[in-house]
């Protein structure tokens, strides 16, 4: 223990400190990188202090990997996966690089030591409850004050629930250029729902540079996610506001 926080020292002689901070002013060396958490939720891992955005967070961890024999990308795209797949959204992340199976399976044993540790402190990547497709969201007067966000790499928006069947999709949106095809190359059942809703929209969007130029309202969540990047995926956990929750947690009865 120390003024600076707690520092953890492993058997690799790899070592953790841990510390409240709420803002990005702090030391990161050319070996570390760092996870963000919010009320022990994990909402950013990353190696580079200039991709930090304006999200909330009440405590970080930063992980000195001099003693590993791995690459500072690998073992960050390597955590950022293990994160995603444990269903755990993150914020504003690198660019995704390929990891070689060789190299992931030390990035595997490396972070079993210190995940293990961190785990002590109740900080662990672990899997959130599973989304039924069955649940049901109700909207609250609350929620329209409320910006979420998507942020993938083919579209990225500000969408405001501003009534039960209301949801806006504010201008200077990025649209996916393509998307809801079948394996077989042939379009699908999204794709065309999608080309719809944009047909229907066409004054409101440029159709050269996928880019909204007045604000977009549409009658659900669905729709919102057929309009920014052809579905595809659960639009209820890709809406998330500034501190990371998804509009399912903030609406799920």
């Amino acid at each position: 223990m120390s003024d600076l926080g707690l520092e953890i020292r492993l058997p690799s002689t790899a070592f953790l400190r841990i510390f409240d901070q709420n803002n990005a002013r702090f030391d990161l060396q050319n070996d570390e990188l760092f996870f963000l958490l919010k009320k022990g939720q994990i909402k950013m891992i990353a190696n580079d202090l200039e991709l930090i955005p304006k999200l909330e967070f009440d405590k970080v961890v930063i992980l000195n990997m001099a003693a590993y024999d791995l690459e500072l990308e690998y073992l960050t795209q390597y955590l950022v996966n293990l994160a995603e797949e444990a269903g755990i959204i993150l914020r504003d992340k690198a660019e995704p690089i390929k990891i070689p199976s060789n190299i992931e399976k030390a990035c595997a044993t490396s972070a079993d030591e210190f995940l293990t540790a961190l785990t002590a402190f109740g900080i662990k990547l672990e899997k959130k409850k599973a989304f039924s497709p069955k649940a049901q969201h109700r909207w609250k007067k609350g929620l329209s004050e409320v910006e979420f966000f998507v942020n993938r790499s083919d579209s990225k928006a500000t969408i405001i629930w501003e009534k039960s069947n209301q949801l806006v999709i504010k201008a200077g949106a990025k649209i996916a250029e393509s998307g809801g095809m079948k394996s077989d190359g042939t379009p699908g059942l999204a794709y065309r729902f999608t080309q719809t809703l944009r047909e229907e929209q066409k004054a409101n969007w440029d159709a050269k540079t996928f880019t909204t130029t007045e604000d977009i309202v549409l009658k659900s969540v669905n729709e919102v996610g057929h309009f920014l990047y052809f579905a595809g995926t659960n639009s209820w956990l890709q809406l998330v506001d500034k501190e990371g929750r998804t509009i399912h947690e903030l609406s799920v009865v």
